[in-house]
């Protein structure tokens, strides 16, 4: 037999904790001295320490072991016992998980915070450019593709020669989530025939034009135009017509969208 504290001692329990056990009872001594009252154990109770301590790691509580440790509890109540903590478990890692995801979106959301203070806004002089037109209404910016492929299919079919730059113009006066309205642009040399779609106009020249070179990806541009926001607010500028994008590098040409580049292009003046 073994006294409480050597027991203590070898189970790595806490007397306190071994007293509290047999309170409730988890864990009764083998014995106890009916006249000092001191409280003996046995070594082979060790095992049943070391289930406890396990089932405690497992977030199971004092009451819940004690059901699992009575042997009048048949295989499947202890079977519901587990399912119920693997359930229980399971929701926890779970809603730990879609704070750890609204944390990292938090992170990410910091460091480009962080990130506008690295573009730079230059202000110049745009020509004006006689260019290939087509303007269209899409369901929303991702499918602009579709836009530039007809207009590359037309040029393609004819064997015109356009030259860079190729701008996109968004002529919305917000942002919309639907229904966009773009136009997309080729500098002609030469001519072409118009069609019902597909137009030939002068793009206007523009005195002020705000530059902002974002390298990326596309969806994440949101970036770019916060700083030129910060910049136009700091510098005592507005815009003055529709933005304008010209698309150096994309997935035509680079397989990462890390390496993808667009200028973004705003007219501005003084407010």
């Amino acid at each position: 037999m073994l006294k409480i504290g050597d027991f203590s001692r070898i189970t790595r329990v806490s007397v306190r904790m071994l007293r509290h056990y047999d309170e409730i009872g988890l864990l009764k001594p083998e014995h106890v001295d009916k006249f000092t009252g001191y409280r003996f154990y046995s070594a082979v109770q060790i095992p049943k320490v070391n289930r406890i301590h396990v089932l405690k790691e497992m977030g199971f509580s004092l009451l819940e072991i004690s059901g699992l440790m009575d042997k009048e509890m048949d295989s499947r109540q202890v079977l519901s016992l587990l399912n119920n903590k693997r359930r229980e478990i399971s929701s926890a890692i779970e809603k730990e998980n879609e704070k750890l995801l609204r944390i990292e979106t938090l992170i990410k959301f910091i460091d480009k915070e962080i990130f506008f203070m690295k573009y730079e806004i230059a202000l110049k002089n745009i020509p004006a450019y006689r260019v290939l037109s087509l303007r269209g209404v899409i369901p929303a910016y991702n499918a602009e593709s579709v836009l530039w492929q007809e207009l590359q299919g037309y040029v393609s079919q004819n064997n015109l020669k356009c030259e860079m730059p190729c701008f996109a113009i968004y002529h919305d006066a917000g942002y919309k989530e639907n229904d966009v309205d773009v136009e997309v642009t080729m500098c002609l040399s030469g001519n072409a025939l118009e069609t019902e779609r597909i137009k030939i106009r002068d793009l206007e020249a523009v005195e002020e034009m705000a530059i902002v070179l974002h390298e990326g990806p596309f969806e994440e541009m949101t970036a770019a135009y916060h700083a030129l926001g910060i910049w136009l607010e700091s510098n005592g500028y507005e815009m003055n017509g529709p933005t304008r994008a010209i698309y150096h590098k994309g997935p035509w040409c680079e397989e990462n969208p890390e390496n993808y580049l667009t200028e973004i292009q705003a007219p501005v003046k003084k407010g």
